[in-house]
């Protein structure tokens, strides 16, 4: 790394800008944090121009190195390029003016939509921009509008140009982290969400929910979507105002809350999350509240408990499923089987969702290989069920449960055998979709014992919101392969294509409000 900084110092001398960048990039591949490289590109942003991007470097410097002296001068010398800081300021008002949650930043990402005069307001923003670049907040403002044009990217550059520019902007860190989840840049996300949670461990609701009927205390672990129900995407701001409690620290929740009428836990049940959920538990004992979705029943939904938590509901199937360490796979003898579970079996990294890490082996020796290729120390093992319809497709439901009462969400159908609706081909042909909304329509034609069954888990799960991902076996048997409070339920797929979905799953959302308000 030294080498590349010292060479890339050489040609910045000699006025060779471009090789002085790629000379930086390769330092900073190297050490993405060192603040002589870092001071370099944003000096050589600043020749390009971009004074936006040097005065954010050059302020992280600061942060990283407060006695930077180099960083010190270049910064000063960028703030010199700002040009009206009070007009700025009237332009970037007049944006928040057309959209005020603009300036709302720890909503999750994909529940921030489009609204009339986007692009005005774009433009106001970026004038605001070009006559003061140093504006943290302008930045995240436009990270939020590019969030809602889904251009996702360019959402997080600006996110991290807020950050950089202000590193204990906490709701910038937040939303940021979970942009970067979305790439599966986990590492980077988990930076900066232990940022923003270091400052500040609540979030009120935004200015949106200021006349919202129902006032709502959220209780979340260290997370995005995974660990923690995305809400967002269920309520309406306008009506339900979410205040989010991070249960990190017990001695850092403020003594006074926002006014509140119930506590929902939207915690997912994971072993990351152990002391978040241990959290829960005393909160809500104290709490002068009714509480949605109890935290001392969460135990009740571990893929490994599973199977016992919902013995003895007639019709319902769920995988055997054992959780091991590295060490107890590892030392597995060549033979039929894992840990008394047969091969074929399935078996993931435990607190993983959507399929990563998620493999099907058949072997001892593919045991190892799979084994080898990964670095977690504990797994979830099961034992793989060919779950094929007579048409040789797999179909994956996904039930979501409120206060009792199943919805169809949807349906995914594919050929192969570990099905995610993301990855189906649901877009491409017209029979799967057709067959989609048959089951919304009418669950159950699919599960005949549709709502007694999903009664019947929800009784036993003792849970007032959460998923059921399943299939159904060919005779008639409802197979359970997870239950879930952090499932994605939402309505923004092509109305074009998905036009039916808006007709049956906004009935989750109104099942949603009339638990709240029955809480």
């Amino acid at each position: 790394m030294t080498s590349y900084l010292a060479r890339a110092l050489e040609a910045e001398a000699c006025g060779q800008w471009l090789e002085s960048h790629l000379l930086c990039e390769r330092a900073l591949t190297a050490a993405p944090e060192d603040p002589g490289a870092l001071n370099l590109l944003g000096r050589l942003c600043g020749v390009a121009g971009d004074w936006g991007r040097a005065l954010a470097l050059q302020s992280f410097v600061l942060h990283l190195a407060p006695e930077h002296a180099a960083a010190k001068e270049d910064l000063a010398a960028a703030r010199r390029t700002i040009r009206s800081p009070v007009e700025a300021r009237r332009l970037f008002e007049r944006a928040v003016g057309a959209e005020p949650d603009l300036t709302c930043h720890h909503r999750y990402w994909r529940s921030l939509l489009p609204f009339a005069g986007m692009e005005r307001a774009e433009e106001l923003l970026r004038s605001s921009l070009a006559l003061d670049p140093s504006q943290a907040g302008v930045h995240a403002a436009l990270g939020n509008l590019l969030a809602r044009r889904r251009r996702y990217v360019d959402a997080a550059n600006a996110y991290a140009l807020a950050v950089m520019l202000r590193w204990d902007f906490a709701e910038a860190h937040l939303i940021l982290a979970d942009l970067l989840d979305a790439r599966e840049e986990e590492a980077m996300a988990r930076r900066h969400r232990r940022e923003a949670l270091d400052v500040r461990q609540l979030y009120p609701a935004c200015a949106c929910s200021d006349g919202a009927v129902r006032r709502v205390l959220v209780l979340a672990a260290l997370g995005g979507a995974i660990e923690n129900a995305p809400l967002d995407l269920v309520v309406d701001p306008a009506r339900t105002a979410l205040h989010r409690l991070y249960l990190i620290d017990a001695a850092k929740v403020p003594g006074e809350l926002p006014a509140h009428d119930v506590i929902f836990n939207g915690l997912e049940e994971l072993e990351s999350s152990a002391g978040a959920i241990a959290l829960a538990v005393e909160f809500v004992r104290a709490a002068p509240v009714r509480v949605v979705n109890d935290p001392g029943h969460l135990g009740r939904i571990r893929r490994s408990r599973l199977r016992a938590s919902l013995s003895g509901i007639a019709g319902c199937e769920v995988l055997a499923t054992i959780r091991a360490s590295r060490d107890e796979l590892a030392g597995v003898p060549d033979g039929p089987g894992v840990l008394g579970t047969p091969f074929p079996i399935v078996i993931r990294p435990i607190d993983r969702h959507g399929g990563k890490g998620c493999e099907c082996l058949s072997s001892t020796g593919e045991l190892r290989a799979y084994l080898a290729a990964r670095s977690e120390d504990r797994y979830d093992v099961a034992p793989f069920v060919d779950y094929r319809s007579g048409d040789g497709y797999f179909r994956k439901y996904r039930v979501v449960v409120v206060g009792g009462e199943p919805f169809p969400y949807h349906l995914a159908i594919s050929d192969r055998w570990m099905v995610h609706y993301a990855g189906s081909r649901m877009e491409e042909f017209a029979w799967m979709r057709c067959e989609e909304e048959r089951f919304l329509a009418d669950p159950a034609a699919v599960f005949e014992r549709w709502s007694e069954i999903f009664k019947a888990i929800a009784g036993a799960l003792g849970l007032d919101y959460f998923g059921v991902d399943c299939a159904r076996m060919q005779d008639g048997t409802l197979l359970v392969f997870e239950c879930g409070t952090s499932m994605l339920v939402h309505c923004q797929d092509d109305p074009e294509l998905f036009g039916y979905k808006y007709r049956y799953v906004p009935r989750i959302f109104d099942a949603v409000e009339r638990l709240l308000d029955a809480r």
